[in-house]
């Protein structure tokens, strides 16, 4: 099943926020830079989200595969972090993320979607 759990059973908001998760994510990764190494999103009640930083551009796909670091958290958090409702580190302080394994790969990520959505917003100024 291409993409993982997408095209599962609609109606589940722990999968629609995952298929909202793979494709911000793919949206937001700048193609000219990596993480360096692969990050996991382990969303219980629906899947996974990997992002696959030792190729450049970083690949996105929901196949559950090792990874250097890989993070617990409930999918509609996750999805409300990625779109700057809820500050990552408080949900962190609260307990509501568990993360496994070398930190660093997941603070890596917010600086390469911000310069990409930087970006996006330069073009349309332009």
């Amino acid at each position: 099943m291409a993409g993982g759990k997408a095209g599962a059973i609609r109606g589940n908001p722990a999968l629609e926020a995952e298929d909202e998760i793979e494709a911000i994510l793919k949206a937001a990764l700048p193609k000219d830079a990596s993480l360096g190494a692969v990050l996991k999103f382990v969303h219980p009640g629906a899947g996974v989200v990997v992002i696959d930083g030792r190729k450049k551009p970083s690949e996105v796909h929901r196949r559950d595969v090792p990874a250097d670091c890989t993070v617990h958290v409930d999918p509609q958090l996750n999805l409300a972090i990625l779109q700057g409702h809820v500050n990552q580190n408080t949900a962190f302080r609260q307990g509501k993320i568990r993360i496994v394994g070398d930190v660093s790969v997941v603070t890596r990520l917010r600086p390469l979607m911000l310069r990409q959505s930087h970006a996006a917003e330069d073009g349309h100024r332009e």
